[in-house]
């Protein structure tokens, strides 16, 4: 296998330099919808790197990100697919598990409804029905990735009288529906799309959790970090391939580029030590969260767009890395939870905070 040389210009994390390479590589055929992304899955199973702890998972979908936002996007989908699966702790959710584990399955986090619902801005997407040996759930996922016909779909619903639970089930489970991949301006090798539910009837193994505040409130913080992995990866890389650029006219944008680089490092710094505290079970507060996400996103898109305009035409050039970067930094505002659903959920963590 032929590769291109590591990136020198993102620190060297978690991957091995040949799998790194490889995933550099590989960036251009993903962005062009001729590779799928899931394709790293196998590889960082084979590697052990999908079952490491929150540390060295962070610092891998950063290290992934800064190559390739899809790649760094399906595997933070599958990682935290497999933490919702671990906390759960049932015997079918641990079997589904080591499947993820390993990376011989992609894991589907179909949780924007049920993180809406636990903010208090929204309500969970699919409904159930109690029936004697579990529910008939209907309704439909806007949007969840990593749909392929072996994914593993992790979502919850709600019943008429109010109760909410979690639940999984596996691609090709009756009734239960993948639409057409979307076509986006980036991020399409990420098998994205809607997933509708008719009549499908879940057994009780099935359901992860019925105490639905507290598993919430424990997976938030892991969802949460591994998100900002993903945007500091694209900052950094962003920052750093502008500060390649900065000779002649581009020594303009020297300030911008020691700017970006400077608020990357807080970021990392700021990521790891909440990391380090949640580690030794000290609690992390909603605002502390909130800001480093939007902080983190918006480093993203600042850098971006600094090495856009440094790179000139070839910023504009359709399947340039530049370009490539632009559009992956337009995906992180909207990305579930949104910008404006982060925003909001902030102003209310902090009054709370302030009550």
């Amino acid at each position: 296998m032929s590769t291109t040389a590591v990136s020198p210009t993102t620190p060297a994390l978690i991957l091995d330099p040949e799998l790194r390479a490889s995933i550099a590589e590989n960036a251009k055929a993903v962005d062009k919808g001729e590779k799928d992304a899931r394709y790293a899955l196998s590889l960082l199973g084979e590697a052990g790197l999908l079952g490491r702890d929150l540390l060295d998972t962070a610092r891998l979908i950063r290290e992934l990100s800064a190559e390739d936002l899809s790649v760094g996007f399906t595997v933070w989908a599958d990682r935290v697919t497999l933490s919702y699966l671990e906390a759960a702790g049932t015997g079918y959710a641990l079997e589904l598990a080591e499947a993820l584990r390993v990376g011989r399955r992609p894991g589907v986090s179909g949780m924007a409804g049920p993180f809406k619902e636990f903010a208090g801005c929204g309500e969970i997407d699919l409904h159930a029905e109690k029936t004697d040996d579990g529910y008939v759930i209907n309704g439909k996922l806007n949007w969840a990735s990593n749909l392929y016909d072996d994914a593993v779909v992790v979502s919850g619903a709600k019943t008429d009288g109010g109760e909410r639970f979690l639940f999984v089930l596996e691609a090709g489970h009756k009734g239960v529906h993948f639409g057409r991949p979307f076509g986006l301006l980036g991020l399409n090798a990420t098998a994205s799309a809607w997933v509708t539910f008719e009549d499908v009837h879940l057994p009780a193994a099935q359901v992860l959790t019925g105490d639905f505040e507290s598993f919430m409130a424990q997976a938030r913080p892991t969802f949460s970090l591994l998100q900002i992995s993903e945007c500091i990866g694209v900052a950094e890389a962003s920052a750093a391939a502008a500060g390649t650029r900065l000779s002649g006219v581009n020594e303009t944008f020297t300030g911008d580029v020691e700017r970006a680089v400077a608020t990357n490092a807080e970021l990392v710094e700021r990521q790891e030590a909440i990391i380090a505290r949640l580690g030794q079970g000290e609690k992390v507060s909603p605002v502390e969260l909130l800001e480093l996400r939007l902080d983190a996103a918006e480093a993203a898109v600042a850098a971006a767009n600094v090495e856009v305009r440094v790179a000139g035409g070839a910023g504009y050039a359709k399947n340039s890395p530049a370009s490539r970067r632009f559009r992956e930094a337009a995906f992180i505002p909207v990305q579930s939870p949104s910008e404006a659903q982060l925003r909001w959920e902030l102003a209310r963590a902090r009054e709370n905070a302030d009550n």
